[in-house]
């Protein structure tokens, strides 16, 4: 019964889920260092998926249990990301949301797509992310100021179908911070709007581990 719902899932959000995955994937792809990638907060697989078609590149989706107001997760995303795990020989974990189990610079680069907003420590699981990478970290967010009034959180809310979820939007310049405090320096830095209802600014954050004793490359201009 369940891979029957995970196909019928999977047939309805299709058509939606493959358009943005392939959007994503070709901002992705030219930033990945390295043939093994560790997705972290996978969701459905989509993106997963499409990195290991197109591109060849070893994926291990890792994710958490969905909490109790995580009606997508559990009824949606993670039941489709299994069949996609099936399908494109994906690997597929969960974890506590605290520490990543894998040992350091397991992943040539670590992916988090539209990840820290949700997370209730995301400082925490970019320390973690830097532990288990060998570099290279690609970081996705929601960085316009329309978060400060809330326009993106319902947004975010109605499309992932979750409530009382983290969210921990921030403008473009606090996640520079958080990204400096984790001692990683911006290689590249690409912005552009998704329109999926509501415009929601989005920036794509090419990250590399600050190497002791080198100047830091300065981060980039406003998109």
């Amino acid at each position: 019964m369940r891979g029957v719902w995970s196909r019928i899932a999977a047939a309805l959000y299709g058509p939606v889920a493959w358009r943005r995955a392939a959007d994503l994937t070709s901002r992705i792809a030219p930033h990945i260092s390295g043939g093994r990638v560790l997705d972290l907060g996978a969701g459905s697989g989509h993106t997963a998926a499409l990195l290991r078609l197109w591109h060849g590149f070893f994926v291990t989706m890792l994710d958490v249990p969905p909490h109790p107001g995580a009606f997508g997760q559990r009824w949606i995303a993670q039941p489709i990301a299994a069949l996609l795990a099936q399908r494109f020989n994906l690997s597929r974990y969960r974890y506590d949301g605290q520490t990543i189990p894998f040992p350091d610079h397991s992943f040539d680069t670590v992916l988090l797509a539209f990840v820290l907003h949700h997370c209730p420590d995301p400082e925490r699981v970019l320390r973690e992310a830097v532990r288990v990478s060998k570099g290279r970290l690609l970081v996705l967010e929601d960085t316009g100021g329309e978060a400060r009034w809330g326009h993106s959180s319902w947004a975010d809310a109605l499309i992932n179908l979750e409530w009382n979820h983290p969210q921990q939007e921030r403008t473009r310049e606090e996640w520079l911070t958080l990204i400096a405090d984790c001692q990683l320096c911006v290689q590249h830095e690409q912005g552009w709007t998704s329109h999926y209802g509501v415009p929601v600014a989005h920036t794509l954050f090419v990250l590399e581990r600050e190497v002791v004793g080198e100047i830091p490359v300065a981060q980039a201009t406003p998109p």
